[in-house]
């Protein structure tokens, strides 16, 4: 493969939240979470960024800054990487990704899209390729929020997994009519063969209730809490990917 020029990687810090496969009771991945050096709210940052210069040198400093500190420090399982939905790589991006951390890695990344800032079918085509030639897959972020209200949004990405939005997961369990819309919504998803994540999760009744109900994965505090995970020899029982390097 012919040499590619360095490209203009600003750094970012990242912490890394747990993501449990809930029938095996054990670890799936973790998402890469922004952490600004200056301390400023990572969507205030988020924005700031996207005022000042646009989404894709953000798009490339995500990937590339998560992408080295989970291979830096062998953090086992899939890493969730957020994407926005507007932006691809150029080929020659593609190809410094690529050389960058190589397919064992890439095989873990699972691209995670999310609810804003607008749609590219063009930027999706893109990605899909890129994602279909590395063996990643695909997370629909926030579902019921912004521009991955409703089905229309699962059924144009076609992902492996959704993500059950925090602001409907959270205290749902206090309220009857968010129980049976919880309860419905787990069920459409599933009956459309995606695993289904639900996030936000915070405390033991709304982990067991969404058990009882059939998510697959769970993401939240009461899951964990962001930071640096240990690198435990990880095995995930029945998927086909295994990594015992670690």
């Amino acid at each position: 493969m012919g040499v590619v020029k360095p490209l203009y990687i600003y750094p970012l810090n990242y912490v890394f939240q747990e993501i449990k496969n809930v029938k095996a009771n054990a670890t799936y991945g973790y998402e890469a979470l922004l952490r600004p050096e200056n301390g400023m709210d990572p969507r205030s940052y988020i924005n700031a960024r996207i005022a000042m210069g646009g989404t894709h040198q953000l798009e490339i400093d995500s990937f590339f800054n998560a992408t080295r500190t989970f291979a830096d420090l062998h953090i086992p399982g899939f890493l969730f990487i957020n994407s926005f939905p507007n932006e691809s790589f150029t080929g020659e991006e593609s190809i410094s990704y690529m050389e960058s951390f190589g397919k064992d890695v890439l095989s873990r990344v699972v691209v995670e899209i999310v609810e804003y800032p607008f749609v590219s079918k063009e930027a999706w085509f893109n990605k899909q390729r890129f994602m279909l030639k590395h063996d990643m897959m695909c997370a629909l972020d926030a579902f019921g929020e912004g521009l991955n209200t409703d089905v229309n949004s699962v059924l144009f990405y076609g992902p492996d997994i959704v993500k059950i939005s925090r602001a409907i997961i959270h205290d749902f369990s206090e309220d009857p009519q968010r129980v049976e819309y919880v309860k419905a919504l787990v069920s459409m998803l599933k009956d459309r063969d995606v695993k289904v994540l639900a996030e936000g999760i915070e405390n033991i009744v709304e982990y067991e209730m969404l058990k009882e109900y059939g998510i697959d994965l769970a993401q939240g505090y009461y899951i964990g809490m962001p930071g640096i995970p240990d690198p435990p020899p990880f095995i995930e029982d029945g998927d086909t990917r295994k990594y015992t390097d670690y």
